[in-house]
């Protein structure tokens, strides 16, 4: 049992290795699964990599059998040299055919949408906020939001 748990470890460590991604995080903090209207998640981080193309994905966890097609963010990007960039995103969850559009595994689903491409990410710090446009007090079965920022291959 010990062995299978330590290769476990060494086999998700290798794969999460990947020399591409400046930035990968993932909040799952959402009491009762419910992302509260007035809500902001902020993530930061420093690119302290060379220049390059970067795409900054949102990351979008929920129950399997959400019962929206599409949920509306709104996505506020501070670069290091403080200029604001608000960007409304419709996050598309289910398609026409009432399937879901994200990684499914059991009753967890996790969709990844690319949400800005930076031609050039400059290096420095930058702050993510994302924030729930639902029209109601609290978004339902969210199970945490993300964001990853990869340069592009």
């Amino acid at each position: 049992m010990k062995t299978k748990f330590i290769l476990i470890v060494l086999v998700f460590v290798f794969l999460s290795c990947n020399k591409n991604k400046v930035y990968d995080d993932f909040d799952s903090s959402f009491d009762n699964n419910r992302w509260d209207a007035s809500d902001v998640r902020v993530f930061e981080f420093e690119n302290k990599q060379s220049e390059g193309v970067c795409d900054v994905k949102l990351h979008f966890g929920h129950i399997s059998g959400f019962q929206f097609k599409q949920v509306p963010l709104e996505v506020e990007i501070t670069a290091p040299d403080g200029k604001t960039e608000m960007l409304p995103v419709t996050m598309k969850l289910i398609d026409d055919s009432g399937k879901d559009l994200g990684d499914c595994s059991g009753d967890i689903c996790d969709v990844f949408q690319t949400i800005k491409t930076f031609q050039n990410l400059e290096k420095g710090k930058y702050k993510v906020a994302v924030k729930s446009k639902f029209a109601g007090p609290y978004l339902p079965n969210v199970l945490g939001v993300g964001i990853v920022v990869e340069k592009q291959k």
